[in-house]
């Protein structure tokens, strides 16, 4: 064996892919949100698993990256499509649901909307007048204001 090359004991290898897994873990710890490390560490725990079952270096590392790689797209899979089911808060809520004039709003002019409990400046979407207790409905959010429409 050459002094110069740096040679690894194969009975070993299996534990040195555990050590790159944990490592992958820390690091994905370290970085929110991502879920990009984590397919690594699945990948890097395969290859300690085919390390430790005795299959050669170039199958460990060929299989870690495959499985890195599906890891990666099945984790994508899952949270870009959680993701999407986006629940809606805030403002982005009040849009459809119906309110009641509590203030009258002229045309042109502001007045005030209960949505929900809460009191919320509105104005008309056709720029026409409503009286107190009228039931309308969100149809858009500017800033702080409702849009409305009977």
């Amino acid at each position: 064996m050459p002094n110069n090359l740096i040679y690894l004991n194969p009975d070993y290898l299996g534990y040195l892919w555990l050590v790159i897994a944990v490592i992958f873990l820390f690091t994905e710890i370290g970085t929110p949100g991502l879920f990009f490390f984590i397919a690594f560490a699945v990948g890097s725990c395969f290859a300690g698993l085919l390390a430790f079952l005795g299959y050669s270096f170039m199958a460990q590392c060929v299989s870690g990256l495959v499985v890195s790689m599906l890891s990666f797209f099945v984790l994508r899979y899952f949270f870009v499509t959680k993701s999407k089911d986006k629940i809606e808060t805030n403002f982005e809520a009040l849009i459809g649901k119906n309110g009641i004039v509590v203030s009258p709003i002229k045309s042109n002019s502001f007045g005030q909307v209960k949505v929900g409990g809460e009191i919320w400046s509105a104005k008309t979407k056709e720029n026409m007048s409503l009286e107190k207790g009228t039931v309308v409905i969100v149809v858009e959010v500017k800033g702080n204001r409702l849009i409305v429409k009977c």
